[in-house]
């Protein structure tokens, strides 16, 4: 008897230790309004692009990445982050939607471009094409025959800026009336802000208008 009321303190004992466990909060990472680039190269590494191409064909694919994969220096602005992305072979009938993941307290500061195959930039997109498409502050483009990879940087003149948002939703609300339940719907809303980063996650959506061409698995 005696063991037994051993054991049953020890589990009490634990279960109390384990009741009183704290959980570790990581608050969501601030902007990052400075940048000091370390091993910076003159161009972008294409070996490490990340692909674009999924397992199978989809009408929608979306990848996000780190900002902050390698850091570039430029002729014009200093070092910045980067991050490249290797477009689909077959991209003929596919529309990229390529930004910044607006993050609880910060939007890293898009400046996409293209390059061919040899890592030249083809294209640039300028600030009246990037828009907030859903929580992707982003450009829309369809690639060209000679275009294989994005290339995604900060631009400085973002960086710092506030951008101030409402979130609107509806919070429904339940209630035991003695007879059944009763709901009712009230509309909410939640001042959001955020400040333009260095640093971020980059999000890169593809959407396929034809999954079933000759050649899909």
């Amino acid at each position: 008897m005696n063991r037994l009321n051993a054991l049953v303190t020890l589990a009490a004992g634990a279960s109390l230790l384990a009741g009183c466990a704290t959980t570790t909060y990581a608050p969501p990472p601030s902007a990052t309004l400075d940048y000091a680039g370390t091993n910076c190269a003159a161009s972008p590494d294409l070996v490490t692009a990340i692909s674009l191409t999924p397992d199978k064909e989809r009408a929608l694919y979306t990848v996000t990445a780190p900002a902050a994969a390698g850091c570039l220096t430029r002729t014009e602005g200093g070092d910045t982050p980067y991050v490249t992305f290797a477009l689909p072979a077959d991209h003929a009938d596919k529309t990229i939607i390529v930004g910044a993941v607006l993050e609880p307290l910060r939007i890293q500061s898009p400046a996409v471009a293209l390059l061919d195959r040899e890592g030249r930039v083809t294209r640039t997109f300028s600030a009246e094409d990037y828009m907030y498409r859903g929580s992707v502050y982003s450009v829309q483009f369809r690639p060209r025959e000679t275009e294989a990879y994005v290339l995604v940087t900060t631009d400085p003149a973002r960086v710092g800026q506030r951008y101030d948002s409402i979130v609107v939703g509806v919070m429904t609300t339940t209630v035991s009336t003695g007879y059944g339940t009763s709901q009712w719907r009230s509309g909410t809303e939640q001042a959001q802000s955020r400040v333009f980063s260095w640093e971020g996650t980059i999000q890169v959506s593809v959407a396929d208008s034809d999954t079933e061409e000759e050649g899909a698995q």
